[in-house]
């Protein structure tokens, strides 16, 4: 996390860095610390390797050079976020928001906000047209944030498996440029 920052949230106590994989312990504590979200989604705790194979985790077609691990760091240097983005998918101009995952004291605090609009404007710099995520089902919570901050429903998936549970997933898209 010795990194420049990646992009400025408008916070004096929390900045930006993109994470390396010498971030991957930490990675994995802010797994561990976030377990009320691993259930909702896997049914089960994030494995002992979930931190150094985050980097690597792409879908077919795309590579890890194409993936920007963000951590948001707090005052006191410690990892109390994560936003983990695809550039280039599912289309050229699109990013892909993987995840955005906040330890739980640091959540409802407007901090997400402020990373959802330091990412928008960090990706229209970088050539991007729209944001895009999905949702599992279950996290309501999630919905009702990402729809706050200007994501709209595209598509409701088949259920499929996430661990020990099956879901759907609602994916969401966010315009940064408007069509012509």
């Amino acid at each position: 996390m010795k990194s420049e920052i990646a992009f400025d949230l408008g916070i004096q106590t929390y900045t930006v860095h993109q994470l390396s994989h010498d971030d991957s312990q930490a990675l994995q504590a802010l797994y561990e610390k976030c377990l009320d979200y691993m259930l909702l989604v896997d049914g089960h705790p994030a494995g002992p390797n979930a931190g150094e194979k985050e980097f690597y985790n792409v879908p077919p077609g795309k590579s890890p050079d194409d993936k920007f691990m963000f951590g948001i760091i707090n005052h006191e240097g410690e990892l109390v976020g994560l936003l983990d983005v695809l550039q280039g998918y599912p289309e050229a101009t699109t990013w892909w928001i993987g995840l955005l995952l906040m330890v739980p004291e640091a959540r409802s605090q407007g901090i997400g906000l402020k990373t959802v609009e330091g990412l928008a404007e960090f990706a229209r710099s970088n050539g991007g047209r729209a944001i895009m995520l999905g949702v599992v089902e279950e996290n309501g919570r999630a919905y009702k944030f990402w729809t706050k901050v200007g994501f709209e429903f595209v598509y409701r998936t088949e259920p499929q498996r996430f661990g020990e549970k099956t879901q759907a997933v609602i994916v969401m898209r966010r315009r940064l440029v408007e069509d012509k």
